[in-house]
């Protein structure tokens, strides 16, 4: 059995869709039972279980001979970083008593730094305590997502503006599509080893803003002018989006990190993998909808 969580989002039902077109069992781990039915028709098992309960994670990883772990990115949570805190710990219970044969889990790139990556110190917490299960675990540090752009297109379609985190414009930083992050896990999920790996994922090619703006340009069929959203603006406009003001400082310090180059692959022998889906195959379906 494999179980999976973060089913109904892009990574987690990648991975799982390719389990089940190989005829291997899938258990769909989902926080409600409002989202039970369509996966239950795709072929899943279901389990309810809300990742702050260990307990019930326990009874989610029962029998299992692998588990993927994703932690949602708590953008509207007024303390992510106690919240996920209390997630890994019930995580890390509940795998340290199941016991499976090994745990895949998505981390990020930057996750081997202790400071100065904002939301993605969540994820180098997240290695430091899965590097001490006493199982076999493989942590995916994926680039930055391509799929990020995807809040900008309405706007950049409506005014032909395109607000830009990243800066300078033609800056190069490693990304990935969802897709690809799903295809990897659902590899490493099948895989044997012993200890713990880590493996850092990337698009088969580097893209700045620049590069987003030119292909909304072509695949919208008018022009489109990046502007740069100003370091000082990082917080409020983040908070437009949603996010609450301890998620605002934490994202407005992880653009900074990829901004000044603070955050990017380790290196130093690392496992190293490469997607295959370009920018421009990302983005083209949303730019379709």
């Amino acid at each position: 059995m494999y179980a999976i969580i973060g089913i109904t989002g892009h990574v987690g039902s990648v991975a799982a869709h390719l389990l089940l077109n190989k005829k291997l069992p899938v258990r769909a781990i989902i926080r409600s039972a409002a989202k039970a039915e369509a996966r239950q028709a795709k072929g899943a098992e279901i389990a309810i279980a809300e990742l702050h309960d260990a307990l019930a994670l326990e009874k989610a990883f029962s029998s299992t001979r692998a588990i993927f772990v994703m932690t949602p990115p708590l953008f509207d949570v007024a303390d992510p970083m106690a919240e996920h805190d209390q997630m890994l710990a019930a995580l890390f219970t509940a795998i340290e008593k199941t016991r499976p044969d090994k745990v895949v889990y998505l981390s990020s790139i930057g996750a081997h730094l202790r400071t100065g990556t904002g939301a993605i110190k969540k994820l180098y917490d997240m290695e430091q305590a899965f590097g001490r299960l006493p199982v076999p675990t493989a942590g995916i540090r994926a680039g930055w997502f391509m799929e990020n752009f995807v809040g900008g297109i309405a706007q950049a379609k409506q005014s032909g503006q395109f607000h830009s985190f990243l800066s300078p414009l033609d800056k190069h930083i490693p990304m990935i599509a969802t897709k690809d992050i799903g295809q990897l896990a659902a590899e490493l999920l099948q895989q044997n080893w012993t200890g713990h790996r880590i493996v850092e994922l990337e698009g088969p090619n580097r893209y700045s803003a620049n590069d987003v703006v030119n292909t909304l340009t072509t695949q919208l069929k008018r022009d489109i002018k990046a502007q740069i959203i100003p370091v000082h603006d990082y917080q409020r406009v983040y908070r437009s989006f949603g996010g609450s003001p301890a998620a605002a400082i934490m994202m407005a310090e992880m653009t900074i990190g990829f901004n000044n180059n603070h955050i990017v692959f380790e290196g130093n022998g690392r496992e190293q993998a490469i997607g295959i889906t370009l920018l421009e195959d990302a983005l083209s379906n949303y730019v379709r909808t």
